[in-house]
């Protein structure tokens, strides 16, 4: 009988012992995230949003500006905070289907201009990072260069 109790007794303790592990697994990286991008938010050469979303416009562009369902063409280098570069590519995408710090920060560009975004971890990949390259909890920078946006709106 006792047996019988005791296999599931320690399936339970190792699962909760995995779970525990998992949570602190990043706990460290987290407020590094965090302390860095409290520290770069204070920057005076950074627009700051509601969101948390910080923004710096390297080349302002000319005339339109995309919606937040916009198609755009973009080039773009993504980095960590520790200076790890996870992407880098030009694409041409609707720009809802991406991260809501680009929904929110490409909207600000006109075409031709060129930002640097600091995006927090709740504007970008979240809780739970994206592939092998983004951990979770992960603040990300993005250097974007508007390259096209389908949108007429001129402002």
């Amino acid at each position: 009988m006792i047996r019988k109790l005791l296999f599931p007794v320690v399936l339970l303790i190792v699962i909760i012992s995995v779970s525990a592990c998992t949570e602190d697994e990043f706990a460290d990286w987290k407020l590094m995230n965090e302390s860095w991008l409290a520290k770069h938010s204070t920057d005076t050469l950074f627009q700051h949003t509601e969101s948390g979303l910080c923004y710096k416009v390297i080349h302002q562009g000319y005339m339109r500006h995309p919606t937040s369902s916009s198609n755009i063409v973009v080039k773009y280098t993504g980095t960590l905070i520790n200076g790890n570069e996870f992407d880098s590519d030009s694409i041409d995408t609707n720009l809802a289907s991406r991260i809501a710090g680009w929904i929110e920060g490409i909207p600000k560009m006109q075409v031709g201009g060129r930002y640097i975004f600091y995006i927090p971890y709740d504007l970008g990949y979240g809780e739970d990072g994206s592939r092998d390259n983004i951990p979770p909890y992960s603040t990300l920078i993005f250097d974007v260069t508007l390259i096209d946006s389908d949108d007429q709106l001129h402002q």
